[in-house]
This record gives C-alpha cells, structure tokens and sequence, in this order.
C-alpha cells in the first residue's frame, strides 16, 4: 500500500510528510478523527431513536386521553 492510497487526502503534502517524519501523527491524526466521526454518528443515531420514542408516546397518550379514538383503536 502507498500513502496516497492509505491517505488520499494528504495526497498533495505528501513530501512534506515524508521529509519531516510525521507518518504517525498523520496517522494518529486520521484516527482521533474517525473516532470523533463515528462518535457524532452515534450521537444522531440516539437523538433520533429518542425522538422517534417521543413521538410515539405522545401519540399514545394522546389516544388514551380522546375517548373515541380510544373506542376505534383495537387493541391487541
């Protein structure tokens, strides 16, 4: 593998890279930015299932509170 197929975004400052010895912290770099990525996705990932919960519910309660939707909502 190359570096311009391990870091396509360093592509352009590859020698700079190479001449000052900074392989592992680019590396390091990517990391520490894939973690914070994949932290902010499952972030999301909650506050959606938390509102989708939140939707529902309040759509239940809603149901129970309205005495003829409750007769026309079967239960199962």
């Amino acid at each position: 593998m190359s570096f311009k197929d391990t870091y396509p975004e360093f592509a352009a400052i590859e020698g700079h890279i190479k001449r000052a010895h900074a392989e592992r912290s680019v590396y390091i770099a990517s990391s520490v930015a894939n973690a914070i990525l994949g932290a902010v996705r499952v972030l999301k990932r909650l506050v959606q299932a938390t509102g989708t919960g939140i939707a529902v519910e309040r759509e239940r309660h809603a149901i129970e509170s309205d005495s003829f939707l409750k007769r026309s909502v079967p239960r199962y």
